[in-house]
């Protein structure tokens, strides 16, 4: 659908889905997580990844299912070791960023898990429905990297870009280079789209947002198209706020998503009108007990995009919290509207 809607660009076609929609807010998904002493194995075990992956089909008449991975397995495989703890996120070991470093290539057979379990998808899953590779941005991955985790500011980061900006610039390109390759990786294995998570964009100071925001992307998808590549690719630059606009001309990307916190009004006013966009529900909104608030969001967000290229979706990942039925009811709106 996802597919269709791009090479169509016909407003009628709604696809829907969620993103993180193989999250913790479905029971199975903590039998599958259990099998596991650590995420990272989750994440690079075939079954696994087949499993959560279809996952939310069970429950949800969606149009794509999301490839279930992380955008930390590129630091994982440059040998900065990444592990995941309750209540605190992704934990990264603190690493050297040098020259020996940036010369570490990333072995794409070590995502041999991942394409085994696209092709095992791709059995399962209906021709109608489409299947989603992603990466993190650069400037995401350097984020995590540097910083070593989440962080409120990621003061480390900025820190070490205003100190050596040319070893950043490195930095940045390096991990341009690897988010191409392990998106082709994956078209190449059949994901028929593909999607790039800037989660942190709104911590690129503003002197450098166009060099680290768009520019990398803007890489990525030009190295794509040149090896004949040439579906559908998503980019959601998080909370970018005002430069939301200017990412949505010069990325190249066919599909911004939107973040809850943007105006969808004004979005839709300014963004450049060949890109289809993506998102804006809050997704604290599925976990919440009035229904009536999801009919007016969720007719809201309809009513806005009737005449426009739109995919439903949340403006970020579904939380823990979220229950099916609400998303069940979200998505009986969106088909009746």
């Amino acid at each position: 659908m996802i597919s269709k809607l791009v090479k169509s660009k016909n407003s009628q076609i709604k696809p829907k889905w969620f993103l993180r929609q193989a999250g913790r807010h479905i029971p199975e998904y903590f039998t599958i997580r259990n099998r596991h002493e650590n995420f990272i194995d989750f994440c690079l075990d075939e079954n696994s990844i087949v499993n959560a992956t279809l996952l939310p089909l069970k429950y949800y008449n969606i149009d794509a299912a999301i490839l279930f991975s992380d955008i930390l397995l590129l630091p994982h495989f440059l040998g900065q070791k990444v592990t995941f703890k309750k209540n605190t996120g992704p934990v990264l070991k603190e690493i050297n960023i040098d020259e020996k470093f940036l010369k570490k290539e990333v072995d794409l057979n070590n995502f041999t898990p991942i394409k085994n379990a696209i092709f095992k998808i791709k059995e399962t899953l209906p021709s109608s429905k489409d299947l989603i590779g992603f990466c993190g941005a650069p400037w995401t991955l350097a984020c995590y990297m540097i910083d070593g985790g989440s962080s409120k500011d990621y003061v480390k980061t900025r820190t070490f870009l205003w100190n050596n900006e040319e070893m950043f610039s490195k930095l940045i390109n390096k991990l341009t280079k690897d988010c191409a390759d392990f998106l082709e990786f994956q078209y190449l294995a059949g994901s028929t789209v593909l999607m790039i998570f800037d989660t942190w964009s709104s911590m690129i100071p503003d002197r450098y947002w166009v060099k680290f925001g768009i520019e990398p992307i803007k890489y990525i998808v030009e190295r794509l198209r040149k090896k004949n590549i040439n579906c559908p690719i998503i980019g959601l630059p998080f909370k970018s706020g005002e430069m939301l606009i200017q990412y949505s001309y010069e990325s190249l990307v066919d599909v911004v998503s939107i973040d809850w916190k943007t105006n969808l009004d004004w979005a839709l006013k300014n963004i450049n009108n060949n890109v289809i966009t993506q998102g804006n529900l809050d997704p604290a909104l599925l976990s919440c007990h009035n229904l009536s608030s999801i009919k007016k969001e969720v007719h809201r967000i309809s009513h806005l995009t009737q005449n426009k290229c739109h995919i439903f979706n949340v403006g970020h990942g579904l939380i823990p919290e979220v229950k099916i039925k609400n998303v069940k009811y979200a998505i009986k709106l969106i088909e009746n509207f």
